[in-house]
């Protein structure tokens, strides 16, 4: 089993990082931590210095808490890369967090999460960014 987590270092991303490394450790199986950032915002030669921060900061949390974790940072539209790298290192999981938004701005943003739920050939997990009551 290998996993994919879905990451942009949002606050919003941080209960789906947490269930992530929970999920690789208990499994005994490697991480990848997949952030996706668009070409405006990163040269792939010189990347944004907040996108490194976040980043390394995931893996060295993950890494404390023991699991195998790789980072990858990719250039691109984050619902098709998600995909993309899945299928290229065999993920048989991908995690990735849900907002809070509402169905009218999911209907004009779009939706990573739901793009992924929909096309995805293995087992997704949405981890929503809201405490339970």
């Amino acid at each position: 089993m290998t996993i994919l987590l879905a990451y942009d270092g949002r606050q919003s991303c941080e209960r789906a990082l947490d269930y992530a490394i929970r999920h690789a450790v208990n499994f005994n199986e490697p991480l990848y931590i997949l952030t996706v950032v668009s070409k405006e915002r990163m040269d792939p030669e010189d990347s944004d210095p907040t996108v490194r921060e976040y980043m390394e900061a995931a893996q060295k949390r993950a890494s404390s808490e023991g699991a195998i974790v790789h980072t990858i940072i990719e250039t691109g539209k984050p619902d098709e890369m998600v995909l993309d790298v899945a299928d290229r290192f065999n993920c048989d999981t991908i995690v990735v967090g849900r907002s809070d938004r509402s169905s009218l701005d999911r209907l004009f943003l779009g939706s990573v999460s739901d793009y992924v739920v929909k096309n995805a050939e293995c087992t997704v997990i949405l981890v929503s960014d809201k405490d339970e009551e």
